[in-house]
């Protein structure tokens, strides 16, 4: 890992009116930064999550902030977080910045580049996690450096969370929320790792705010039987039975349902569609129609807008000349955050019906879509106004789950803003070639350095 002090040097002769010049100083701190945390391999089969954050806490150490004010520290050995503050005029209303640090595995040689060295390629940087969400790391560690160097003090103090198991468990988050009288106390949370810029660098679309995810929550579906010879095929199957039932909750609908969040989404999406899709979201906007054919099409609206379960792993038999005793199935569901999972759970067994037992196989985290207040609206259009002037900002419900969750049921409003366009290809975050744009990571510093400017 490098010394990042050589960054510093007249570092104040590099601002501009507008923010920072291209290929500044920030921005090739933050690419060394990211460069840095995408070389540790920070899976969950690795366990390396601590040293990417013993990474981060000793970069801070050099650039001015004390140990008091920095911890390594979590539920897991091989898992834990960075809890870094920033220290401001007050201490009675302090704000999150967050971002994870550990990533999914990744399938070397069906990279076009090693996953774990960050590669420079035709104006994108490449590397796991680049985009979810060391890249997001690595913007709040150098903006945190860099207000720094320039002696700023916040109107009150600066939460920065790293978490190191966002992707599997979620228990650093836990760890801090559940330890920390600071956190608990948190007025709000911004997300690195939600919100997303639509369009293209050349041509944005909209901030995609999110304020908003939905619940997470499996069950096991088990059928049993006693079995017998295959010779003798019998009505009552296992597998058939749990077919059967895995067909009927492929087949259920959950009704729509909106929120502040999603209906804003709507109102934004109504204005550039087509003369057809603008019937059928009118209709959904104003609860007056039945003609859902725009979510028989559009897979990704028709999530944001009911709940939804769907079968993830099967298990069935024992010997292929012999009938079932039992066969297994998981059913994961994403429960749209103004509903009760309780009623979901009470539909799942009853469209399985009697042959087949339901079980949840955790409790689910409850995470009430946090409010859109004028406040968040202009402390986000003001940051992003440096890279993107005028650039609508639509609140967004996440389908998936961040650690987000774990604040949002704990009575903290948090907000996805990681100002990051997203990639002109398509999602690859998870994915083979998992890339950031350099002028896309680089907008997303400006957007750092000018919110935090305003906490």
């Amino acid at each position: 890992m490098r010394n990042l002090k050589v960054f510093y040097i007249l570092l104040g002769l590099l601002v501009t009116q507008g923010g920072y010049t291209e290929d500044s100083e920030f921005y090739l701190m933050g690419r060394e930064i990211l460069g840095d945390m995408v070389s540790v391999e920070s899976t969950e089969d690795k366990g390396l999550a601590t040293d990417v954050s013993e990474y981060a806490a000793s970069v801070l150490l050099e650039n001015g902030f004390k140990s008091d004010d920095l911890q390594v520290v979590g539920a897991t050995e091989i898992s834990k977080g960075l809890y870094a503050v920033y220290k401001g005029s007050s201490h009675e209303k302090p704000v999150i910045v967050m971002a994870h640090i550990d990533v999914v595995p990744a399938v070397e040689e069906s990279w076009i580049s090693d996953p774990f060295t960050m590669t420079e390629i035709e104006g994108f940087l490449h590397g796991r996690g680049t985009a979810d969400n060391k890249g997001g790391a690595a913007g709040l560690i150098a903006t945190f450096i860099k207000l720094r160097s320039e002696n700023f003090v916040p109107k009150n103090d600066i939460i920065m969370l790293l978490t190191g198991d966002e992707e599997t468990g979620m228990q650093s988050i836990r760890y801090f929320r559940e330890n920390f009288d600071d956190v608990k106390k948190a007025v709000f949370a911004l997300n690195s790792d939600g919100g997303f810029i639509t369009g293209t660098m050349e041509s944005p679309e909209a901030f995609r705010l999110q304020s908003a995810e939905k619940v997470y929550l499996s069950f096991t579906l088990t059928a049993e039987n006693k079995g017998g010879h295959s010779s003798i095929p019998r009505d009552d199957n296992a597998i058939y039975d749990l077919v059967d039932a895995l067909k009927r909750v492929e087949d259920y609908n959950f009704p729509i349902s909106l929120n502040q969040t999603t209906r804003a989404t709507l109102e934004f999406e109504l204005k550039d569609a087509n003369q057809s899709n603008a019937k059928i979201i009118s209709s959904i906007l104003n609860e007056t129609g039945s003609d859902l054919r725009l979510l028989e099409t559009d897979p990704e609206m028709n999530a944001m807008l009911r709940t939804t379960c769907v079968a993830t792993k099967l298990k069935g038999g024992h010997a292929e000349n012999a009938l079932p005793v039992s066969a297994t199935a998981t059913v994961n569901c994403r429960i749209l955050p103004q509903s009760d999972p309780n009623d979901v759970f009470k539909k799942i067994k009853e469209l399985v019906g009697d042959k087949v037992s339901v079980s949840p196989i955790s409790d689910a985290r409850l995470s009430p879509p946090s409010p859109i207040t004028d406040e968040i609206i202009e402390l986000v259009s003001s940051s992003i106004n440096t890279s993107f002037p005028d650039l609508p900002i639509v609140p967004t419900m996440s389908t998936g789950a961040t650690d987000a969750i774990e604040l949002r049921s704990n009575g903290i409003p948090v907000y996805g803003t990681s100002a990051m366009m997203t990639d002109p290809t398509g999602f690859r975050a998870h994915g083979l070639d998992e890339r950031v744009e350099i002028s896309a990571f680089n907008a997303s510093l400006d957007f750092w350095y000018a919110l935090m400017k305003q906490l």
